[in-house]
């Protein structure tokens, strides 16, 4: 019997899509850990925790992206069946302008460099769905 409710419960694990989950922390350790050594010296942990929640913060106001079950819980219930597109170039005026308001000292490159290094991570932990097609 407790053999065939594992195989039943893998069988059913090896069908469903995993989750990926942004976990903001290890987002902020995985980009600071691989930065160029002039943009590691330049910037500190809280700069690059603070481009990545800019970006977050763009992206949700985009919808392309939920802080959880809330705002999945809301689109659901707007029903919701249209494909949500981003650009790296808005997110990056985004997060350069945030930066501006905040008096940091964060120029294009920097801001560049940490989302690229950002989009590594989100492919790594299986967050990103295919890219638009170039007709949209």
């Amino acid at each position: 019997m407790a053999a065939y409710a594992v195989l039943r419960v893998s069988s059913r694990l090896a069908r469903t899509r995993a989750r990926a989950v942004y976990d903001l922390e290890e987002a902020v350790e995985f980009v600071a850990d691989r930065l160029p050594h002039a943009l590691s010296a330049k910037l500190s942990y809280d700069d690059v925790k603070s481009l990545l929640l800019w970006r977050l913060e763009h992206l949700r106001l985009r919808g392309s992206a939920t802080y959880g079950r809330a705002d999945r819980i809301a689109c659901e219930a707007e029903s919701r069946e249209q494909q949500v597109v981003t650009s790296d170039d808005e997110s990056v005026d985004y997060v350069l302008a945030r930066a501006a308001e905040s008096g940091r000292d964060i120029d294009a490159l920097d801001a560049v460099v940490v989302l690229d290094l950002e989009g590594e991570y989100l492919e790594a932990i299986g967050a990103l769905g295919p890219p638009a097609s170039e007709s949209r």
